[in-house]
């Protein structure tokens, strides 16, 4: 039945006695019929408490059984994490387990949230970045997941809790003023005129190396508008693949930028890569490094630091953050804030310039009406400034 909750009803969904589910609502009608579709759900799945009685450990090699030819490799990696080794079961790998022992004898029916935001935080204790803890929490959440489609248990656990917050100092963004930024383009071009066609184009568009490297001519587009069209990624010793975010996105291109895509594209087919090396073949960090000098010509930055340099030029520019967001192919609002940070002394130096000139109107306007007054104490050369012992009077 519905249960009162300040000013609102909180339907409840029980099995054996247990509340797996509860939402509230504005009446007590719209909870009670919740409440009833949730339980005919529950009985057409065919939900069984003791069937959840077994090790998470002993369920967990035919989910990765199934996951096969289903997920992408690299997903599938992750996911083998959650099972030990022969050598950390025999004591002989100094890597830890993903799942510790009192977590793997856990019955899948015992695993609650509880359990879950412990084994978060014991992760948490080695170090690990919260991007790989996250990883591993997701494919424990695909583990669930198919425990309760398989009638398991009613619900996934790892749904009922928050994921780890990033605690780490930020990465340590260093982008290339634009005067900077001109001079390593032109340093860069001395040497190899393709390679500082390709930093402008990396140093004023955003893009990912890997997104460079997988680009097609065909997602290089004039009409409507000059823009790139970035649906693939391809990171050095890896598969083609979607871009970062999983999805595409569209990437308008400045005038001043289209010769010079047009040239990477000159005398290529459709299906050819758009940037290419000087010899014509897939780009390649170590050659990049080497043609350009990256170390004594980069001012110290690595070539990710381009893309933080094209996100802060766009800001300082007066683009909006959503629109910069949506161009960078961000997740989230907040990954692309980021990048206010690094342009406080541009945005301190505005200010302050709006603050002189305020200031200077105010006085001005104060000047006209007390003629006798200035900064120095008086516009009157009739009259004199008060000594104050200084001998400023005479």
């Amino acid at each position: 039945m519905p249960a009162r909750r300040g000013d609102k009803w909180e339907g409840r969904l029980k099995i054996a006695g247990r509340v797996v589910a509860t939402r509230r609502f504005d009446l007590k009608r719209q909870a009670a019929d919740w409440e009833r579709k949730q339980r005919l759900a529950f009985d057409e799945r065919g939900y069984d408490p003791s069937a959840g009685k077994v090790a998470v450990e002993d369920v967990l090699p035919e989910w990765l059984e199934q996951r096969e030819g289903r997920v992408s490799q690299t997903t599938l990696d992750t996911d083998r994490y959650l099972l030990p080794t022969e050598g950390q079961l025999a004591g002989t790998s100094r890597r830890e387990p993903v799942l510790p022992l009192w977590f793997r004898k856990l019955h899948v029916v015992k695993v609650n949230a509880s359990a879950i935001e412990k084994w978060q935080d014991d992760l948490s204790k080695r170090d690990l970045a919260p991007t790989t803890v996250s990883r591993y929490r997701n494919s424990l959440s695909s583990f669930f997941s198919w425990c309760v489609s398989k009638g398991y248990i009613a619900h996934n656990p790892v749904a009922s809790t928050k994921p780890p917050k990033d605690r780490r100092a930020r990465e340590d963004m260093r982008p290339l003023p634009a005067p900077e930024f001109e001079e390593v383009v032109a340093e860069i071009t001395q040497l190899s005129p393709i390679y500082g066609d390709l930093v402008l184009v990396l140093g004023r568009t955003g893009l990912r190396w890997g997104e460079a490297r997988a680009m097609q001519v065909r997602d290089f587009a004039e009409v409507p508008m000059p823009l790139l069209h970035v649906v693939r990624n391809q990171p050095e010793g890896a598969d083609i693949k979607a871009p970062k975010s999983g999805k595409g996105r569209k990437l308008p291109i400045p005038d001043f930028l289209v010769p010079v895509i047009r040239s990477f594209a000159e005398g290529k087919a459709p299906t050819d890569l758009l940037f290419t090396s000087p010899q014509g073949g897939q780009l390649y960090r170590t050659s990049f490094v080497r043609a350009t000098r990256w170390e004594a010509t980069s001012r110290g930055r690595t070539r990710h630091d381009l893309r933080h340099t094209a996100a802060c030029e766009w800001l300082v520019q007066g683009v909006p953050l959503t629109t910069v967001q949506a161009w960078l192919g961000h997740g989230s609002i907040q990954i692309t804030a980021r990048y206010l940070h690094h342009l406080g002394d541009f945005a301190d130096r505005a200010a302050l310039d709006v603050l002189n000139s305020g200031a200077s109107k105010a006085l001005t306007e104060r000047a006209k009406k007390l003629p006798g007054l200035s900064r120095f104490g008086t516009t009157d050369p009739h009259r004199q400034a008060p000594d104050h012992g200084l001998g400023l009077g005479r």
